[in-house]
């Protein structure tokens, strides 16, 4: 990590210009901002004066004083506590992408909440922070679980706390879908709300953040040593592990809290000391400093364009989440410009691996996967529960459990053989067993134009869908491989720049979520992929273009197995690489877009199958494609049985359940390399 190779600096560092004229045309262009609607019905002082008193006689007075200066002073409070907590992340972990929501902390909190509201309502009457705070201390022991022994490689601890957030917000859309008509409030609240009614929220608030402050800065003189690298502040009597321990559970207090009382503002405690570092500071004291100051900043005019936007639009209120999530995307490709990192991708050893499967026959390994898909496919349409129990479905009345039980079991089949293919085809370009559609930002690219549709309210049917998701998908990874060219594509790179883009993706799904509504509830459904709406027509047509597609992927055997060698290597073979890397793009994002129509976004099915098709023994690139396919198809197809049943009457969607199960199957695999 870098913190093991800096030195302090000799003598101070001169602070740059830039950097206090930034922070102050930052801050100054919030308050115009905010105070702009304002100014037309009082006059400056009169706004100004409205922090701490009113005229009970003047209705827009009233007004500001208990709705507007209550929201900015919450805004500032918030976004510069926020900011704080990033760059203390940052600093404890040496990684210049941490921060509360990266690692997964802001995920855990509201997780949290979502289980005291179910299960435990008096806990939250007596404290909300409780919960939040258990939450949010289980996210960042998970993260520490599984990176320790990797030193907190930077990109190791970014994607174990990206799919903690992504398993607990599985976890968290599950029991909204199963509890709906109890959780209905958290769709606003976890989409990150500061509209302020009184100043009891900020009275209630703002002690608990100063005397966390103060807690920090306590630990400045350990912290700075951080600096010298771990062996270094340990001859110097620092106990440093004990240091990290505190401040991380110090940022998790403050997160947590925050959270608790505003929903989650994703990304402040990024873009803020990311913004800090650009800009010049590069003392501890000066970072945290001006993170703070630059955080109260940002979320101020965040908030003031949610706010802008909910009243310019149909009058649904735009969470503040949606805005400071659209700027956490910017912040992660700037951050990705000047991104260095020496440490190996999980997966990516510089020694043979050792754990080499062996080799198997693929007619064996295709025929007992077969024989599996077939075993779920008569299982699914025979053995089911109904009104009178459990009972078998003969196979001379299968024609009308068909109309109910076929069309999703075949379509889950299929987009589960489609996520097979792509996850194979990325992992194989890009030479990164950590890659998949997910993961690349693929299927938030197909995800984020479906928001877009649903949004515009425009009635595409399925094939406008399938086309539109495409577009999304292609652009996604386009996008990305284009960002990643400085660094040749490297694995990390293309990795964080997913991240980027499933942020945007993140930040319409809330934005949807939080109007409510019947658009809302269908694109939840589809998000984590419902199939009980796919009807037969929908299957066979997604059955006819996966076999297509299928056929073209016979051309491409070749080229994926010379590509590994390297671009010299492969051009001097006689590969056009630039085409053919865009072949297998558009290959790839022809089959995520098919599956993310049917089964939404997050599956991790791309992610899985080529692992365990290398795990039964298929290595070369054709078999291992076949194997991946079969693989797919058989998780998505059990997935999909078991949300039929396993809830009944109610049901779950499949890609939720394989989400819930490929996010486990992460986590493992991320344990296992660090013990190896």
């Amino acid at each position: 990590m870098y913190s093991d190779t800096a030195t302090l600096p000799a003598q101070r560092p001169v602070l740059p210009a830039r950097l206090p004229v930034a922070a102050a045309l930052l801050w100054l262009t919030a308050l115009l901002a905010s105070a702009l609607p304002w100014l037309q019905q009082l006059d400056p002082m009169a706004l100004l004066s409205a922090f701490w008193t009113f005229n009970p006689d003047t209705y827009a007075s009233v007004l500001a004083h208990f709705s507007w200066a209550p929201r900015v002073a919450m805004a500032v409070l918030v976004g510069s506590a926020l900011g704080l907590a990033g760059s203390v992340t940052q600093q404890i972990l040496g990684n210049p992408l941490a921060s509360p929501t990266t690692l997964g902390v802001a995920a855990g909190s509201q997780f949290g909440v979502t289980v005291a509201s179910l299960f435990f309502p008096g806990l939250l009457a007596f404290s909300p922070d409780l919960p939040a705070i258990a939450g949010g201390l289980l996210a960042i022991a998970m993260v520490i679980a599984l990176t320790w022994r990797l030193g907190f490689s930077p990109v190791t601890v970014i994607l174990a706390g990206l799919v903690i957030t992504f398993f607990l917000g599985a976890t968290n859309m599950a029991f909204l879908l199963l509890k709906g008509e109890w959780l209905g409030n958290l769709f606003i609240w976890g989409a990150g709300s500061l509209v302020q009614n009184n100043w009891q929220p900020f009275a209630d608030l703002w002690p608990r953040v100063v005397i966390l402050v103060a807690l920090m800065l306590l630990l400045m003189r350990p912290l700075q040593l951080l600096q010298l690298g771990e062996t270094s502040a340990s001859s110097l009597g620092a106990k440093v592990a004990w240091v990290r321990a505190l401040a991380l559970f110090l940022v998790v207090l403050l997160t947590a809290t925050v959270v608790s009382r505003v929903g989650v503002i994703a990304f402040v405690g990024l873009a803020a000391p990311v913004l800090a570092r650009l800009l010049g500071a590069r003392t501890l004291g000066g970072r945290i400093l001006w993170s703070t100051l630059l955080g109260g900043g940002l979320l101020l005019l965040a908030d003031t364009l949610a706010h802008w936007a909910s009243t310019w639009g149909d009058g649904s209120l735009i969470p503040t989440g949606t805005t400071t999530a659209l700027i956490g995307g910017p912040i992660i490709l700037l951050a990705l410009q000047g991104f260095r990192n020496t440490h190996h991708m999980p997966g990516q050893t510089s020694s043979p691996a050792g754990f080499l499967p062996k080799r198997r026959p693929i007619l064996l390994v295709s025929a007992v996967l077969t024989g599996l898909l077939l075993i779920t496919v008569v299982v699914s349409m025979g053995w089911s529960p109904g009104l009178d129990g459990w009972r078998w479905t003969g196979l001379s009345q299968w024609h009308e459990a068909w109309i109910w039980r076929g069309p999703r079991m075949l379509a889950a089949v299929l987009a589960g053989i489609a996520l097979g293919l792509a996850g194979t085809l990325i992992q194989r370009m890009t030479g990164n067993p950590m890659g998949s559609p997910e993961m690349l930002g693929i299927s938030g690219g197909a995800a984020l134009v479906m928001v877009v549709i649903v949004l515009s309210g425009l009635e595409a049917g399925r094939m406008g869908q399938l086309v539109a998701a495409t577009a999304g998908a292609a652009g996604a990874l386009g996008l990305l491989i284009l960002l990643a060219r400085r660094h040749r594509f490297a694995g990390n790179q293309l990795l964080l720049g997913g991240l980027a883009l499933y942020v945007f993706m993140d930040a319409g799904l809330r934005l949807v979520m939080a109007s409510g509504g019947t658009e809302a509830s269908k694109l939840l459904n589809w998000m984590y992929g419902s199939t009980w709406l796919v009807s037969e027509g929908e299957a066979i047509s997604l059955l006819v273009f996966i076999l297509m597609i299928s056929g073209a992927l016979a051309s491409v055997v070749r080229p994926l197995t010379i590509l590994p060698l390297g671009e010299q290597s492969a051009s001097s073979l006689g590969l056009p690489v630039a085409r053919v890397r865009l072949l297998l793009l558009l290959l790839a994002a022809l089959l995520t877009a098919a599956a993310t129509v049917v089964i939404g976004p997050l599956s991790f099915v791309g992610l899985i199958a080529p692992h365990l098709a290398r795990v039964l023994g298929q290595q070369t690139v054709g078999r291992q494609l076949i194997a991946a396919a079969l693989v797919g198809g058989v998780l998505l197809g059990v997935a999909d049985y078991l949300s039929r049943i396993i809830v009944y009457p109610n049901q779950l969607p499949a890609g939720l359940l394989a989400a819930l199960v490929g996010g486990i199957y992460f986590l493992w695999g991320l344990s296992r390399h660090g013990r190896a």
